[in-house]
């Protein structure tokens, strides 16, 4: 009894605010890590999505600052490896890294650390047994944009530009044109990944084709708002699906005119329920891809993981998309395989 006494006296005497309450999650050998990527909070994107999730954690599962620690990269390869080897070497047993520029670093800092947990959010092309991926399901977010930009299209020429640094980019296309057709069956659907570093050129042959809603999961800069907005008329009007938190652009007062909706990965699900597995000390996910085996969780629809964000003229829509979101949740449409 005197030494479990002594035991609580230094924790409250080096933890001044600590309550009795948490002591218990305090003294659980809980120690989570979170590496954010460039910007961390603030950014306005991924890092920002993250963040909630993490204070939910905190919040509900009464931890501190001296269980859940945060870190922020400065973009570099060598600096994301460096980070993550500090986090594994001052004995964090699960470390969180933000968006796919930690693919790489991940990878071969996990294998360093075989015994240690790591989970990477938003990336799912780690095999390592100790890394568990968050994934967010885009062919159902792209088929969701399928439906809102065939209700929404006027001239019944619908459009899908893809980065053409996601592998999934003719997946997402497919299941695009999938979406609207099933809106309007005869409706005429371009999907364009261009091989450069600009979306413009793509953009002003689909507009110019007569197409007047575009869906894209271009990434790399504003170019593809900017390109919108400028093609934009009242005599040949072109409306914009982007997405969310990706393209935190599409936050800025210039889309307004513009953007119509966006599929909305939630981020904050994926981060809580990281730390909250965590702190059980259980597994979270299972094989989400085979050969070469991929471990982790895809959120959907299903969990309300992804969703499909209405904005401007795309609330006119809210019915058709609550409606598809549900019939996909049911298990009711199967988006073909690409």
């Amino acid at each position: 009894m005197a030494s479990r006494k002594r035991h609580i006296s230094a924790l409250l005497a080096s933890l001044l605010c600590l309550s009795l309450a948490p002591l218990a999650n305090a003294t659980s050998g809980i120690k989570v890590a979170i590496a954010y990527d460039v910007g961390g909070r603030g950014d306005r994107a991924e890092n920002d999505a993250v963040a909630v999730g993490v204070d939910l954690a905190k919040k509900n599962l009464k931890l501190t600052s001296l269980d859940v620690r945060e870190m922020v990269t400065d973009g570099t390869e060598k600096d994301r490896s460096r980070r993550l080897r500090f986090l594994a070497n001052a004995g964090y047993s699960t470390i969180i890294a933000v968006g796919p520029g930690y693919e790489q670093s991940l990878k071969v800092v996990s294998q360093e650390f075989p015994d240690l947990n790591f989970v990477i959010i938003d990336d799912g092309n780690i095999s390592n047994l100790n890394v568990a991926s968050l994934i967010f399901d885009s062919q159902q977010g792209a088929y969701l944009a399928g439906v809102l930009a065939a209700s929404a299209s006027k001239t019944n020429k619908v459009g899908f530009v893809g980065d053409v640094s996601f592998a999934t980019s003719p997946a997402q296309g497919a299941a695009f044109a999938q979406g609207a057709k099933s809106v309007k069956p005869k409706i005429a659907t371009s999907i364009i990944i261009p091989l450069v570093n600009s979306p413009t050129a793509a953009l002003t042959s689909l507009h110019k084709s007569g197409v007047d809603v575009i869906y894209s999961n271009w990434m790399q800069n504003s170019q593809l708002l900017d390109s919108v907005v400028a093609l934009n008329s009242k005599a040949k009007p072109l409306k914009l699906i982007g997405v969310l938190p990706d393209q935190y652009w599409l936050q800025s007062s210039k889309s307004r005119g513009v953007l119509i909706g966006a599929f909305t990965k939630h981020l904050e699900s994926a981060a809580y329920d990281a730390i909250w597995y965590a702190e059980k000390n259980q597994t979270l996910g299972d094989v989400i891809q085979e050969n070469p085996n991929i471990y982790g969780k895809i959120y959907s629809v299903s969990e309300a993981g992804i969703g499909m964000a209405l904005t401007g003229e795309g609330q006119n829509y809210s019915a058709v998309i609550k409606s598809v979101s549900s019939l996909l949740k049911a298990g009711k449409v199967k988006i073909a395989s690409f």
